[in-house]
């Protein structure tokens, strides 16, 4: 066993949760490579998506800390990898795809431009700008039901087979680590915002079929992962 095997044989028994922002960058990297994938752009959206974060937590759940924000987007976009997306703009607007709706002063700061959407554009191109623009959440209507309108932006925006790709990987990350949240009242209340879009996701996965291009074992590890937030409601 070569040691470059040795390191992704060992990152690959690492639970993603317990991987620190080093670690889960060093994991796309070896994974990306080992997938014949061009880390470049990859690499300098890490970055980007870093400083942009950097001030940010992920809500501490169970016995996890309130990691770095950017633990987040780096944990869907290995698992995209592994999935066996190949795709580099998927990945890259992975990477930065709450970006624009999080923190778009701190995108213009570092990247420049006239707003963050103009920003990405320039420097990563249109299709990556048009992938985070999609996931990214629309001006709430405060005279309607949030769930509802979550779903409904959900369930439009993944027809779209590249942008599903980005915003399941999203999914199962937020969704499925509800289990580890000790406050019952506020899973719970996640799980009723979650657990409905599971089957939307199900339906959305069937339907685009090959056009995923994820690998046999990627797609059963999507159904899985997908399945596991339903357990969670039993």
């Amino acid at each position: 066993m070569t040691t470059t095997d040795a390191i992704t044989s060992a990152l690959r028994s690492t639970a993603l949760k317990d991987m620190d922002p080093s670690l889960l960058a060093h994991a796309i990297h070896y994974e990306a490579r080992g997938s014949g994938i061009e880390t470049a752009k990859i690499d300098e959206a890490l970055a980007v998506a870093s400083f942009a974060h950097l001030e940010q937590r992920r809500t501490a759940r169970g016995d996890q800390t309130a990691d770095p924000y950017i633990t987040h987007p780096s944990r869907n976009t290995l698992r995209l990898i592994r999935y066996g997306v190949v795709d580099d703009a998927v990945l890259v607007a992975t990477v930065l795809h709450d970006t624009v709706e999080d923190q778009p002063e701190r995108i213009v700061r570092i990247l420049g431009g006239t707003d963050a959407s103009d920003a990405i554009r320039s420097h990563f191109g249109d299709d990556v700008q048009s992938l985070v623009q999609a996931v990214t959440n629309p001006p709430k209507d405060l005279t309607r039901d949030k769930a509802e309108q979550y779903a409904e932006h959900v369930t439009e925006i993944i027809q779209d087979p590249r942008v599903f790709l980005v915003k399941v990987s999203d999914f199962v990350d937020n969704a499925g680590s509800l289990k580890y949240l000790a406050d019952e009242t506020r899973r719970t209340k996640l799980l009723g915002k979650y657990a409905p879009l599971v089957p939307i996701f199900q339906q959305a996965a069937a339907s685009h079929g090959d056009a995923l291009r994820l690998t046999p074992a990627g797609t059963a590890e999507l159904d899985k992962h997908l399945r596991s937030i339903l357990e969670q409601t039993t």
